[in-house]
């Protein structure tokens, strides 16, 4: 299996990291421009390293309904236009601002909205988060249908290695190079060798973002019930993260229930 999806999650956290930023920014559109130039490059390069994937079975099919969806998607295309043009030497794309309630809100050229009113009238921190979320979306969906290539923790279960007639004992040679007969003396079921297992592989180091602004996770191996009776809670395995430009994640979801859809 692929072992290093690593990078478009590290490159979805770095976009998150610079919306952060730019929800912190007071009245300084210098700072606020250099946070802004900085997501759009760490957003066009997750999709760029979506795109090293292409040879995992059944991308190219996937990929091609996103790549569909963003090219009929009028931010999507108008964030790409607005990288495009500052990385080839054009000028910083925020040019007004505003102050709202003590907030401070940075607006685009209207020109890059021109058949869009509703788009050409939002700060530029709400639509960098709309355009965040679509691309959260696409990698999370990354993780559901083609999850047994770039997961570890999907690709190391029961029901995975008994469809490619594979065994537990398979699994943990592939994983350490031996079978764990000391596992095996001490008592442990079947079940329990694939816990252990899944516990020295590799997992999802943005399921944080996943839980906190789409209110999901990704998909878990199935496990007997007695196993959640020891299972970790969303704080203990580290998925609580407020949202950039809110003060907890109940206003993030508050806000999310009011708004239009989109």
């Amino acid at each position: 299996m692929c072992k290093t999806f690593d990078t478009v999650d590290h490159k979805i956290a770095e976009a998150e990291f610079f919306l952060k930023k730019m929800s912190e920014v007071s009245f300084d559109f210098f700072e606020f421009n250099c946070y802004f130039s900085a997501f759009l490059s760490a957003t066009r390069s997750s999709t760029l390293a979506l795109q090293q994937f292409k040879h995992i079975p059944g991308f190219n099919d996937w990929y091609e309904h996103h790549r569909s969806e963003l090219s009929s998607n009028e931010l999507a295309i108008s964030f790409l236009k607005i990288r495009n043009e500052h990385v080839h030497g054009g000028q910083y794309p925020v040019s007004s601002a505003s102050i709202n309630e003590g907030k401070t809100l940075y607006y685009l050229d209207k020109k890059y909205f021109m058949s869009d009113k509703e788009l050409s009238n939002k700060d530029v921190f709400h639509l960098s988060m709309d355009y965040f979320l679509i691309l959260l979306n696409i990698v999370y969906d990354c993780y559901v249908i083609l999850g047994i290539h770039i997961d570890p923790q999907q690709y190391f279960t029961k029901e995975h290695f008994a469809s490619i007639g594979r065994t537990i004992d398979q699994a943990e040679c592939e994983v350490f190079g031996w079978i764990c007969s000391s596992l095996i003396e001490e008592g442990y079921t079947e079940d329990d060798r694939w816990d252990c297992l899944r516990d020295k592989v590799e997992k999802c180091t943005i399921n944080h973002l996943f839980y906190s602004y789409i209110g999901k996770t990704t998909p878990e191996s199935n496990v007997p019930d007695y196993f959640h009776d020891f299972e970790d809670t969303p704080e203990d395995k580290g998925w609580t993260h407020i949202p950039a430009g809110f003060g907890s994640i109940e206003d993030y979801w508050e806000f999310i229930e009011k708004r239009p859809n989109q």
